[in-house]
């Protein structure tokens, strides 16, 4: 009876020694780990990301803004979108095609989920 209950709690246990780069994750645990986290950690975690693209400032926004009366802010932000695949579980045996990651200043600040191809 004793080694049931050690073959369950290692059965358990197993899955937590292996890189989090190897485990596909649920939605609100995914959320919890990554969400304000660093580029860096996040890359530790789960891997490069299969894309990776920059916000781009529309040329003539400055000038917008500023017509609008709203204060215009320097440089801005440095922000970036990561893009990963079937990392995300949904339901059973079901995964979301894409999760974007939003980095700004080095800092996780959204995620979204997706089935878009």
């Amino acid at each position: 009876m004793q080694h049931r209950k050690w073959l369950a709690l290692i059965a358990l246990a197993f899955p937590l020694y292996l890189p989090a780069k190897d485990l596909n994750t649920e939605e609100r645990p995914f959320l919890e780990a990554y969400s304000g986290k660093s580029r860096d950690f996040v890359e530790e975690n789960l891997g490069k990301p299969v894309k990776k693209e920059s916000a781009v400032k529309p040329h003539n926004a400055d000038q917008i803004l500023q017509e609008k009366g709203q204060a215009v802010s320097g440089n801005g932000d440095n922000v970036e979108m990561w893009y990963y695949r079937g990392k995300i579980q949904y339901a059973p045996n079901k995964y979301f095609n894409t999760a974007e990651l939003t980095f700004a200043n080095d800092k996780c600040v959204n995620i979204t989920f997706a089935n878009k191809k």
